[in-house]
Formats: structure tokens, sequence, C-alpha cells
């Protein structure tokens, strides 16, 4: 996991791919890592669950990227598959109490990378179709369909 050290870009894949459109970081991390022909200053992970950890080390660590991407699934009344960003002040409320990447301290890691860490911090989103209850792995068509998207914006936006 330590891939990120000395590099400009850190894109983190995050959700949990047992559960549906929660999988879409991971799905987009894998495709670019197998797809794309990515800049040696850029690391991609599949983060997981695990984005709390790899943004602690980050912010302990004296050689942080300059960027750090966070690809994400999320529920805010959107069409499902849609891809934007989201503005890291704005996550929505009703997400706070949810065992996500989203949840408190991992917002507030992320507000700490960017304001006291001269980090720039963008959070790349997909609206999900759903995210089940119980454990029932694999994409939603629109979600399928936006991880190609996804990572056209990554190489026209991030990569660049």
């Amino acid at each position: 996991m330590d891939d990120w050290f000395g590099k400009r870009v850190l894109i983190l894949g995050c959700g949990n791919v047992l559960f549906g459109d929660d999988g879409f970081g991971p799905a987009v991390a894998r495709h670019c890592l197998e797809e794309c022909q990515l800049p040696t200053d850029v690391s991609i992970l599949n983060a997981g669950t695990s984005v709390r950890n790899i943004l602690f080390d980050v912010l302990l660590s004296e050689d942080r990227p300059s960027r750090i991407v966070i690809l994400d699934a999320i529920d805010c009344d959107r069409e499902p598959g849609e891809i934007f960003e989201l503005d890291l002040d704005a996550y929505p409320a009703h997400k706070v109490d949810d065992f996500s990447m989203h949840q408190v301290p991992t917002s507030n890691l992320l507000r700490e990378l960017r304001d006291l860490g001269d980090v720039q911090v963008s959070v790349l989103a997909c609206q999900v179709a759903h995210i089940p209850d119980e454990v029932s792995p694999g994409l939603s068509a629109p979600v399928t369909e936006a991880v190609s998207q996804a990572a056209r914006t990554l190489s026209q936006e991030y990569l660049a």
C-alpha cells in the first residue's frame, strides 16, 4: 500500500465490493490499473474500506502527494450512474452515520490534508442505483457504464 510515496497524484477507489454499487470506486481503480496508461507520478489504489488508514498514513507522512482524488459511490438524489465532483464541505448529512468513506473522521482527514497539508483534494462521485442492506456483489447497469466514464474523467481532469 505504500506505492503512493513520492507520487504527485494519489487516486483512491473507495467502497465495499460486497454491497452492489458501493463497489464503484474499487471498480474504477481496477479499470484504470488494467486499461489506462498511467503517468509514473500517479498512483491508483483500490482502497476498498481501508481509506481511513491510508489517509491517516498520508497525513502523517512528510512526503505527501500534491493531489488526492477519492472515487466513491453516493446516494444524493441524482440520476443513477451520474458522475460528478462532490464538494468536500458539502457531504450529505445522512452519510455522517454511515460506516463509509464519508464518516467522520475520514472527511475530517481529507479537510486536514487540504487545509493544513497543502494537498488538493477532489472527490469524484457516482450516483448509485441501489446499495443493498445485505451482501450482494455486483454493480448495477448504470453504475457499470459509469466506470469507464469515470476513468475518462480521471484521465482528462486529474492526470494531465
